[in-house]
């Protein structure tokens, strides 16, 4: 399985490498199969009760993780102010923070969280550049 990169711009009037985001494009086979393990990965944790989605909102369906996160910090903003209390706030964005996963953390992963032995041996299989693209 190959990926074609490409790099998309993250702001409107982007001149530094540091202003893209770099993306891989699969082949459509590709597209669906990562789709699906995705989408099948994603239940069966969260129906084993393996992520607590109370916590965990990045990458779960339906969820508006962002906006649920930002909504909490301004009610809590707004209550320092109000209350005159003080408030330290940490907004933390990784650069690259999926691609930088290493490839046996994320078998390691697989193993702690009790995924079916036939998926982890197709993820040792697929190549590291693809994971992390």
């Amino acid at each position: 399985m190959t990926a074609e990169g490409v790099y998309i711009t993250k702001e409107q009037d982007s001149r530094g490498i540091n202003q893209f985001r770099p993306i891989s494009l699969l082949n459509g086979e590709g597209k669906i199969f990562f789709s699906v393990m995705a989408s099948r990965l994603t239940k069966y944790l969260t129906e084993n009760g393996y992520i607590n989605t109370s916590l965990q909102k990045g990458g779960i369906p339906g969820v508006s993780g962002c906006l649920e996160h930002a909504t909490m910090i301004w009610e809590a903003i707004q209550r320092a102010k109000s209350e005159k209390l003080n408030l330290d706030v940490v907004w933390l964005d990784l650069a690259n923070a999926y691609g930088s996963v290493p490839h046996e953390m994320i078998q390691l992963a697989l193993r702690m969280y009790h995924v079916p032995e036939v998926i982890q041996v197709m993820f040792q299989w697929i190549p590291h550049e693809v994971l992390n693209k």
